[in-house]
């Protein structure tokens, strides 16, 4: 058995871009994701090795991600994101929807408490959802497996109707991330480094969710939004973000038991699915109207979390900066109405009032 906490996380890292590079060479979508994924997942019930990523690695992946997303904010970009309001109401309101029928699905079939079946209901991502959870009396590793199920749902269905509604050509996608590295530009990148260094140092001491990734978001996205920069993060550290991520998703399966997959992972990959075809709905009925393109539309709709579904539009190529704008919004929504909601919950649950 492994024991130290860095050799663990080596060899789960390992792992992951072990199955990411597997993916890679057979041409499937989102490589390094979805292949690290299925790699420490099938690891950890196949073996006595438990994968597990150090909680600071992933931090390290999400300030990545966040300054990677940040990149897409152009002057360009930032100059026609007026358009991006319409969906943004939308996306609110259909936030709204899914929380709901998500809630009602978990309370019903899932035989979940109230405050369990909320926060398992979030279109949030897990590691926001799981901060708040702890907060309240909530069954959190019940919380914590049905996000995680719902994720790769998400992560598995969003390639193949991104390929069915565009253009996009996944196998493309996956070796344009090498073929159009650019060079390196020592004081660009230096700056980009920096600010990702000291965006990490502030997430370090705000006390919110999703921190981590929010912070070095809104740093980058300043940088290249006022055409101080305009470099990109070298595609090395954002395949080791993608890894890093996929590794944490399938790591945490190596904490359930086959019946408690099966009791709650299959309820919420079906909610997932749901999900995913609602989105899909909505994206095909708005676009047109909101004048956006359908598929970063469909990507930003997904009631999934910032970071996978980031890494997603990165990797695709699928306007970032406008997924990036939609999953933040929803970060805050979530963040301002939980209280609210719980405390509504509170007033009406018989076992509290007892």
């Amino acid at each position: 058995m492994i024991s130290s906490p860095l050799l663990r996380g080596a060899s789960t890292m390992g792992i992951g871009a072990a199955g990411g590079l597997v993916f890679n060479m057979l041409s499937l979508p989102l490589p390094w994701v979805l292949g690290s994924i299925t790699a420490t997942a099938l690891t950890a019930h196949s073996s006595g090795f438990r994968a597990k990523l150090p909680v600071k690695w992933r931090s390290y992946a999400m300030v990545a991600i966040g300054t990677m997303l940040g990149t897409g904010f152009t002057q360009e970009v930032v100059a026609q994101s007026g358009r991006w309001a319409m969906s943004l109401i939308v996306m609110s309101l259909l936030s709204l929807v899914f929380g709901l029928l998500a809630y009602v699905v978990f309370r019903r079939w899932g035989k979940m408490d109230r405050a369990t079946a909320m926060f398992s209901a979030m279109p949030g991502g897990l590691s926001m959802v799981t901060m708040l959870a702890e907060q309240y009396k909530t069954e959190v590793n019940r919380v914590v497996l049905c996000h995680s199920a719902r994720i790769i749902v998400l992560l598995v269905t969003a390639p193949i109707i991104i390929q069915m509604i565009s253009d996009i050509n996944l196998s493309d996608a996956n070796r344009l991330a090498f073929h159009s590295a650019e060079n390196i530009d020592p004081l660009r990148h230096g700056v980009l480094a920096l600010a990702a260094i000291i965006s990490w140092f502030i997430a370090t001491r705000v006390n919110f969710p999703s921190a981590m990734l929010l912070v070095p978001l809104l740093a980058s996205a300043f940088l290249h939004a006022t055409g101080l920069i305009t470099v990109h993060v070298p595609s090395i550290l954002s395949i080791l973000a993608q890894v890093a991520i996929g590794s944490s998703v399938g790591a945490r399966f190596a904490n359930y038991s086959l019946i408690q997959i099966v009791r709650d992972g299959w309820l919420a990959a079906v909610v997932g699915g749901g999900l995913a075809l609602g989105s899909l709905a909505c994206a095909a009925v708005i676009a047109p109207i909101a004048g956006v393109d359908m598929a970063p539309l469909f990507l930003s709709y997904l009631p999934g979390g910032a970071p996978e579904l980031g890494v997603v539009a990165l990797a695709l190529m699928i306007d970032p900066a406008m997924v990036a704008a939609h999953h933040v919004l929803r970060v805050f929504l979530i963040v301002l109405a939980m209280p609210v909601l719980m405390r509504r919950l509170s007033r009406g649950d018989p076992d509290k009032q007892a």
